[in-house]
C-alpha cells in the first residue's frame, strides 16, 4: 500500500495541536508521516511541536518565517509531504485510530474513486454527527449535487477525507473571485473548494459511514468561522460558501448537461421555490454567481429531482450557521 501523509497546518493553537497530532501517531497504519507546518506562531505552538517531534520520528516539524495567508499555509503542508496519499487534517480536529487505515484500503482498491470521506463529530455544545449516510460509493455528480446546498449530508472539511496528494495539490487556490456584495476576505469555502475540485475529476467517490473524524472549537488562534465573522453574520458564510461551489462549477470540465444540473442545484438551494421577497432578492444574488449566462440550467434534470422535491414548499432561512 502507499504511504500516507497526515498534514497539520497550525497557528496559535499548542493544545488543539498537540491533540491532532497525537490522534495522528495513534493510527493503525504504520506507514505514515506526520507533516506539521507552524504558521510563525506567536504563542508556544512551536515549543511544543519541537518538543514532540523530538519524540518520534514521524513527526515533521516546520515554521515558516512570516504568517502566510491561511489557504497558503495549508498548501505549504501538502507541498512538504511525501505521501502518495494525503489527509489535510486542521489543527483543531483528530482523527480515530482506524481512519487512515480504513481509508487507504479503498484507494488502493478502487483508482477509479476520487477520495474517502468519513462521517465526523462536532463536538460542540451537544455532540453531533455530520457527513453520514450510506456506506459506499457515491457518483461525484450526486456529491457536488448533494455540495450545492452545503448543509447537506457531505463534507467541506478535508479532515474527514483521504486522497492522492498529486490531486490535492492541483486543487488549490489560495483566494475565490465575486461579484457579490459581501467581503469574502476570510477565505470561506476554500476548504471546500478543495473537496469539489478534485470529485470533479473522478466518476466516484466512496463513503465510511462510522466517526472517525472530529471537530470542536478551538479555544485561540487561527480564527474559526464561528469565531471569525460572529452570529450575526451568518448569511456571509451562507453565500460565501454558494460562492465558492459557483466558481468550481464555473471551473469544471464536466459535460454540459451535468454543469446545467449543477447550476441548477444550486439556484434551487439559494432561492426558495414560492414567490417571496427572500425568494427575489436571492435570485437577484444567484444571478451574479453566474453573470451573462444565469438561466443556464435544467432544474428539473434527474440528478436534481430529488433536491427540487425537498425544497418545494420549504422555507429558505440563508441565516441558519452550517
Amino acid at each position: 500500500m502507499g504511504n500516507v501523509s497526515i498534514c497539520i497546518p497550525v497557528y496559535n493553537r499548542a493544545q488543539e495541536m498537540e491533540r491532532a497530532i497525537r490522534s495522528a501517531l495513534e493510527q493503525t497504519y504504520s506507514d505514515i508521516e506526520v507533516v506539521v507546518v507552524d504558521n510563525a506562531s506567536t504563542d508556544s505552538t512551536w515549543e511544543v511541536l519541537t518538543k514532540l517531534a523530538a519524540s518520534d520520528p514521524r513527526i515533521r516539524a516546520h515554521r515558516n518565517e512570516t504568517v502566510l495567508p491561511r489557504v497558503q499555509n495549508w498548501r505549504r503542508a501538502v507541498e512538504l509531504a511525501k505521501g502518495d496519499y494525503v489527509k489535510l487534517l486542521y489543527s483543531d480536529d483528530w482523527i480515530s485510530a482506524t481512519a487512515v487505515e480504513r481509508s487507504v484500503e479503498v484507494l488502493e482498491r478502487e483508482p477509479d474513486v476520487g477520495f474517502v470521506y468519513t462521517a465526523m463529530t462536532w463536538h460542540y455544545e451537544v455532540p453531533e454527527t455530520c457527513y453520514r449516510r450510506g456506506a459506499g460509493r457515491m457518483s461525484s455528480l450526486e456529491f457536488l449535487v448533494r455540495s450545492a446546498t452545503v448543509e447537506d449530508q457531505v463534507p467541506v472539511s478535508t479532515s474527514c477525507t483521504l486522497m492522492r496528494r498529486t490531486d490535492l495539490l492541483d486543487a488549490f487556490q489560495d483566494e475565490l473571485p465575486t461579484n457579490l456584495p459581501f467581503d469574502f476576505s476570510h477565505g470561506l469555502g476554500l476548504d471546500g473548494t478543495l473537496l469539489w475540485r478534485v470529485a470533479d475529476r473522478y466518476p466516484s467517490l466512496h463513503h465510511i459511514p462510522e466517526d472517525l473524524a472530529h471537530s470542536a472549537d478551538p479555544h485561540a488562534g487561527e480564527p474559526n468561522t464561528r469565531m471569525q465573522i460572529g452570529a450575526e453574520k451568518h448569511e456571509m458564510m451562507w453565500w460565501a460558501y454558494r460562492n465558492a461551489f459557483a466558481q468550481s462549477v464555473l471551473a469544471s470540465r464536466r459535460p454540459a448537461a451535468e454543469i446545467r444540473a449543477l447550476r441548477a442545484a444550486l439556484l434551487v438551494s439559494c432561492v426558495p421555490l414560492r414567490p417571496t421577497a427572500v425568494a427575489r432578492r436571492n435570485l437577484r444574488l444567484y444571478r451574479l454567481l453566474f453573470p451573462g449566462r444565469w438561466w443556464a440550467a435544467t432544474p428539473f434534470a434527474a440528478s436534481v429531482r430529488g433536491l427540487v422535491w425537498r425544497r418545494v414548499g420549504q422555507p429558505l432561512d440563508p441565516t441558519i450557521p452550517l
